[in-house]
């Protein structure tokens, strides 16, 4: 895999529309090549036009960018390149002004492409529960600063920020971040029951929403910030089984809402309800792979592209 130290070495590699076509097919069809109309794996790669492909059971032609984030779309996909690369390698994100700068594209173009690109992002265990021990949970107000709130949204009574909920596996550091509708106890009590299996510890803060929680079927540990309580130890209580020490605190979880909120204060600046569960995902996946390069970061992301395409129509409305 090609180390790209920066964005100059990036398109050095990517210099020709066939180079990326390419590189793609080595992503999507490294096990064996499929068509995207009926999944048949007899395929036939035009030589003479490498943008085409022909499927001998359904007859249909095709591009490999088919059924992906780049399907149906003018871009050519050095461009789509450059702004997955540019996305990932920015820790705080990229604005849609700042994309459309750089990649040479108009900023209403370059804000589709971050936005499809974010639901790209999206982990395929978004909706299945945890398989760690140790969960630590909270909930954040998400949206950035009041004063840089459209004027229509203002003028319509929004609510000011969205309500996200942030959960953390310490054995596995992966986290999710979703949107709920409010901070009522039920509403937070019912994604913390579909996340975490009967047994699991979870630790929160000493929010109100979590006293009801079932005791019976979590080993459920808080920390009282309101006092100066930040950490403290504690002790695994299964029958049977050796007692394990382990730390109660809300740091991991508080640490991810830092960055994400210094990506949304420092960059968007604003983001609407919509839209919000998107730029979580984004932070959610640079978060769980903050461990890889640039380029490796780049190559996951191709990798989940795959029936992920929605719509401009979709988005705006």
């Amino acid at each position: 895999m090609k180390n790209f130290k920066n964005l100059m070495d990036f398109m050095a590699f990517f210099k020709t529309e066939k180079k990326c076509h390419e590189y793609l097919k080595s992503i999507l069809w490294s096990e064996s090549k499929y068509c995207p109309f009926c999944g048949s794996t007899h395929i036939n790669e035009y030589k003479s036009n490498f943008k085409k492909n022909r499927c001998y059971d359904c007859k249909k032609d095709f591009s490999i960018r088919k059924g992906t984030i780049f399907d149906d779309s003018r871009l050519s996909l050095q461009k789509w390149f450059m702004c997955i690369f540019l996305i990932n390698s920015n820790k705080k994100g990229i604005s849609s002004c700042q994309l459309a700068n750089q990649v040479g594209i108009t900023q209403k173009s370059a804000w589709f492409v971050l936005q499809r690109i974010r639901e790209a992002c999206k982990s395929k265990d978004f909706n299945k529960p945890f398989s760690g021990e140790i969960i630590e949970v909270d909930e954040a107000y998400i949206g950035g600063k009041e004063q840089n709130r459209h004027m229509k949204d203002r003028i319509k009574g929004v609510k000011k920020k969205a309500v996200v909920i942030g959960l953390i596996d310490r054995e596995s550091k992966k986290v999710k971040a979703i949107k709920v509708e409010d901070a009522k106890a039920n509403t937070l009590q019912n994604e913390v029951y579909k996340n975490l299996k009967e047994g699991d510890i979870l630790i929160t803060d000493e929010s109100k929403a979590y006293h009801s929680i079932s005791n019976f079927r979590f080993n459920h540990q808080r920390v009282n910030h309101s006092q100066g309580e930040y950490s403290k130890q504690g002790f695994t209580n299964k029958q049977n089984e050796e007692r394990k020490a382990f730390k109660i605190h809300t740091n991991s979880i508080e640490g991810f809402w830092s960055h994400l909120k210094r990506g949304i204060n420092g960059v968007y600046h604003w983001v609407s309800h919509k839209h919000i569960q998107k730029y979580c995902n984004e932070f959610v996946y640079k978060y769980d792979t903050r461990h890889l390069q640039n380029n490796e970061r780049f190559v996951d992301c191709l990798k989940n592209i795959s029936n992920t395409k929605i719509t401009y129509n979709n988005l705006i409305n």
